[in-house]
């Protein structure tokens, strides 16, 4: 096995762990939706991942030696970001159908793929650029067909995968010289006390008190549903930026796509959303342009200069 191949294999090794785990986290979402705000939501699992991140990072005398040379100021930035990005997702996994915020989530290359040319005067190599017109012409159509322009809120995920694009650019600049878990700790302990202000702030809070009117099983079923949003939510970071170190910016956030089939799966199978079956034929047009995007080439490297 050659070195590109390694590479690759252990960037879609990762990337796999990353889909199974985003599975879980939505699955989360949805059913802790229906009883906590989405500020709620995001705080726990942001509590969850700076736990665990936490302990495995003190636990660690070698990843504690990092900690001096963090330059936390990209970290901060990333972290802001990323803040607001989770928040627009969350708020669309938990209202809108998860068919759509699917087919809505395919424009990510694109967005790559354009902060990559405004910011590096950069385009993606001739099959690459094949791949993202495969993924533009399905997405073009899926939006349209979904009355994006006919309901604001649907713009709500587009903003939130422009947004975590950013971060995964960002992500993946950081994970060429950082430890992974101190990545994770440090946007976790920026995040947090963002979210427990904005939930201090929040009028519409959830008091604890309002829960003890729930029988047993429901109460069990949200201790379940919060423990596999902190524990699959820190998995998805940690597995994203292991990724990035194994793959260019651009397969990042082509591959980051792909997960889109299995949540559109697990909307039908658990929460019975059924997908316009017009959607079929641009949604594997959309599919295919990702696979193109995300294939491993000779060069690391996403983007060559234009």
């Amino acid at each position: 096995m050659d070195w590109l191949s390694r590479r690759f294999n252990l960037f879609a090794a990762w990337m796999v762990a990353y889909f199974l785990a985003y599975i879980a986290v939505a699955i989360s979402i949805r059913y802790l939706s229906y009883f906590f705000s989405i500020i709620e939501i995001a705080a726990i699992r942001s509590a969850g991942s700076l736990a665990i991140a936490a302990f495995l990072v003190f636990r660690s005398a070698q990843i504690r030696r990092q900690l001096p040379g963090l330059g936390l100021r990209h970290h901060i930035l990333r972290s802001v970001i990323h803040l607001c990005g989770s928040l627009a997702l969350i708020w669309s996994v938990a209202n809108l159908p998860l068919g759509f915020i699917a087919t809505v989530e395919f424009s990510g290359p694109l967005f790559a793929a354009l902060i990559g040319f405004v910011v590096f005067r950069r385009l993606p190599h001739s099959t690459a650029m094949l791949g993202l017109a495969l993924i533009a012409i399905g997405s073009a159509y899926l939006l349209l067909a979904q009355g994006v322009a006919q309901d604001a809120r649907l713009l709500v995920p587009l903003v939130a995968v422009g947004l975590l694009t950013v971060t995964n650019l960002m992500l993946a600049r950081l994970a060429e010289t950082k430890n992974v878990m101190l990545i994770v700790l440090v946007m976790h302990c920026v995040q947090l006390p963002l979210y427990a202000a904005i939930f201090l702030l929040s009028p519409n809070r959830t008091e604890l008190g309002d829960l003890h009117g729930f029988d047993v099983d429901t109460k069990l079923g949200l201790a379940v549903a919060a423990f596999v949003l902190m524990i699959a939510g820190f998995v998805t970071q940690t597995a994203l930026a292991s990724a990035s170190r194994y793959g260019s910016a651009l397969q990042l956030c082509a591959a980051d796509t792909l997960r889109v089939p299995f949540l559109t799966i697990i909307g039908f199978v658990v929460f019975s959303e059924m997908l316009d079956p017009r959607l079929l034929l641009p949604g594997a047009l959309v599919v295919a342009g990702a696979i193109v995007v995300s294939l491993p080439r000779r060069s690391v490297e996403a983007l060559r200069p234009s």
